[in-house]
């Protein structure tokens, strides 16, 4: 099987998860109380915790598709100064939007507490005042393309090199638009 073939799917677990726990609270607290008994009772029956715990392990697979991708696939090294600077100027923005939508709205907010029952506060402060839906995935997105065009061998986005950010953007949009919305 070809690596895109793998890392599509791969790349989409956490994107399911996620879309099940915002569009089918109830029964996702539901798996708590059954399959998942054992997580919940180790985050004291807080449900927006056992989504974080699942976030963070389904994150295995994210890491490891680019890991692979970055180490196995091909080699890594530093690209061209017209590539790096942009580059690292994507992955600065990715890691503010992401670390402005954890101070803004804290984990209980980013998994899911809202949906699931927890008093979460609607944020109008940055990274929501700007004018972008979903601040923390497309941090992710940013993020994502900004490391690959550190390491990118030309400035060609069609290249098999961009392969996995546009996974990641085909996912995160996804999630965005249809996954997470109602």
């Amino acid at each position: 099987m070809s690596f895109e073939l793998t890392a599509l799917p791969l790349l989409g677990i956490e994107r399911f998860l996620y879309g099940y726990i915002y569009h089918f609270p109830e029964s996702f607290k539901r798996c708590c109380q059954g399959p998942l008994k054992s997580l919940l009772d180790y985050d004291e029956g807080v449900y927006w915790q056992v989504a974080k715990h699942l976030g963070v392990g389904i994150k295995v697979f994210q890491f490891g598709v680019l890991g692979y991708d970055l180490t196995v696939r091909r080699s890594l090294s530093l690209a061209e100064p017209r590539l790096l600077c942009p580059g690292l100027a994507l992955v600065g923005l990715g890691q503010l939007l992401n670390s402005a939508t954890f101070k803004t709205i804290g984990a209980k907010g980013v998994y899911y507490g809202s949906q699931l029952g927890y008093e979460v506060p609607w944020a109008t402060a940055f990274p929501y005042n700007i004018g972008i839906n979903d601040p923390q995935y497309w941090g992710v997105i940013c993020s994502v393309w900004g490391f690959y065009l550190c390491v990118a061998p030309s400035g060609d986005l069609l290249n098999e090199h961009f392969v996995v950010p546009w996974l990641e953007t085909f996912w995160y949009i996804v999630s965005m638009k249809l996954l997470e919305h109602q």
